[in-house]
């Protein structure tokens, strides 16, 4: 009889024990400073590149194992570009960057270096509603610290290198028939430097 009253508190043990362990979320915005970028025209021989530029954006990150995390990251700078004497001096753009990836994380108590990597788009849009979009094709690897202060709040210093692929030889931001130019090199890289703040639940 006694066995039968043993029954009930196995039955309730069961489900905790098969459960899989929690998983951590973590949201982080962050604003930095990106630089880089630049590409040529085969109609000018010009160098196009863009201005540094402040930049800002959202990275989420979601327990995989102990030491890994799958990353999503969206980050934004407007920015100008130079397409040289040909077009408008002044050509004003937006370039976005998201990533899906992924990082490694060496685990301490409130100091916590990672590395990690991300395949995604690029997306510059001019401010100009004439000229189209451009979306390509990025690359980004990055690295850094997370200092937590408390067990859920933390600060996030990171270094981003991005690689955007163009193809060689395509017009971009055409309006009318006319393009700004005509692309030579197969595509530009940016670095960007990041200060976040990062609540985990």
């Amino acid at each position: 009889m006694r066995y039968l009253c043993v029954l009930p508190l196995l039955a309730l043990t069961l489900p905790a024990a098969a459960a899989p362990p929690a998983r951590d979320i973590e949201l982080t915005p962050i604003a930095g400073y990106r630089g880089g970028g630049s590409f040529d025209d085969n109609v000018s021989g010009d160098s196009l590149d863009l201005d540094e530029a402040g930049s800002y954006g959202l990275i989420l990150n979601i327990d995989h194992d102990a030491n890994t995390q799958w990353e999503f990251m969206l980050s934004r700078q407007s920015t100008s570009l130079d397409p040289g004497p040909t077009a408008v001096p002044d050509f004003d753009l937006d370039v976005t960057h998201f990533s899906a990836g992924g990082i490694y994380v060496w685990r301490d108590e409130k100091v916590e270096p990672f590395i990690g990597a991300g395949f995604g788009v690029t997306h510059m849009s001019p401010d100009d509603s004439a000229y189209d979009d451009e979306t390509r094709l990025m690359f980004q690897l990055n690295g850094g610290y997370k200092i937590w202060l408390t067990r859920n709040i933390g600060l996030r210093l990171e270094l981003r290198g991005y690689t955007t692929f163009m193809d060689s030889d395509a017009a971009i931001f055409c309006a009318g028939g006319a393009c700004v130019a005509r692309v030579e090199s197969s595509g530009f890289g940016q670095l960007e430097g990041n200060l976040g703040l990062s609540a985990r639940f």
